[in-house]
């Protein structure tokens, strides 16, 4: 599927056919037929191809394990250093050296393993960003928040150790989304006791009603996140009022946070959850 420039001339292929419309560049001098979709994937092939050697890390790594297929614009590939070796210089592509190379193999990709993304990344993100990556490793591989804590405590003297040890401690299981844990971290860090993830809420007579993204059970108080997909999506719409009227029914009080409120007006969010939680007399807050 990938070729290089110096193979397509070998063929005997033109320069002029190989820029024409039937094929896209994807790296440096990797291309591939102009009907491939460009995907994380094909990203870290083309990469692959042209640091031998090397392994898929960081941000391209994080997006072959939770499954995001969404192009990045630089690629991240990790080789243990050697100074025999002369690194490519591509535009797009970021090549990193370590001592020790960590790697498993995914798919037919080498690829550093979930964990080792998780403390890769922490030099380039912020808590934020390094929880929600944490949360979808969590979610999408056999990685449980334990391991990113116990790894953070034994390693020292590299980059973003620190940061990557308070993040590990606010990873948790059954994050839906990157947003779903913005909110939650927009919750705890100030200051408010943190809601359960994925609480699954039963009628009076056992059966299923809902499961809230948020929640504080012993109060009946939930909050969900309404992404654009929600919208879009008349049957999900509905599904989503439906719950909620159940959930009302049996004295929840249901707050919907959309993306404008979580990304725009973070504060009011914060000040209607407290608000919330004093009347619902949360045992947590002050009267």
């Amino acid at each position: 599927m990938l070729f290089t420039a110096a193979e397509a001339l070998v063929a005997g292929m033109s320069r002029g056919v190989l820029r024409g419309v039937h094929y896209r560049r994807v790296l440096g001098s990797v291309y591939v037929g102009a009907q491939v979709a460009l995907t994380p994937r094909v990203q870290a092939e083309a990469a692959l191809l042209l640091t031998p050697g090397a392994v898929v890390s960081h941000q391209t790594a994080l997006s072959l394990w939770t499954a995001d297929d969404r192009a990045g614009d630089v690629v991240h590939v990790t080789v243990k250093r050697d100074p025999r070796v002369s690194l490519p210089r591509v535009s797009g592509l970021r090549v990193h050296e370590v001592q020790h190379l960590e790697q498993v193999r995914r798919a037919g990709l080498l690829l550093t393993p979930p964990e080792r993304t998780f403390l890769d990344l922490a030099p380039y993100c912020d808590l934020v960003e390094l929880v929600s990556a944490g949360d979808a490793l969590v979610r999408r591989t056999d990685v449980v928040p334990e391991h990113l804590v116990e790894l953070a405590a034994a390693t020292i003297g590299v980059r973003g150790i620190r940061l990557a040890r308070e993040a590990a401690a606010l990873v948790r299981p059954g994050v839906d989304s990157p947003m779903e844990s913005r909110l939650r971290l927009l919750i705890v860090l100030n200051g408010l006791p943190e809601p359960r993830i994925g609480h699954v809420v039963t009628d009076s007579a056992g059966g299923w009603l809902a499961q809230p993204d948020l929640s504080y059970p012993e109060l009946k108080f939930g909050i969900e996140y309404d992404g654009q997909h929600h919208l879009g999506d008349a049957r999900q719409w509905r599904q989503d009022i439906r719950r909620r009227e159940n959930l009302e029914r049996e004295g929840w009080l249901v707050r919907v946070i959309t993306a404008y409120d979580l990304l725009q007006t973070p504060g009011t969010v914060v000040a209607r959850i407290s608000q919330d939680l004093h009347t619902r007399r949360h045992p947590g807050l002050a009267a």
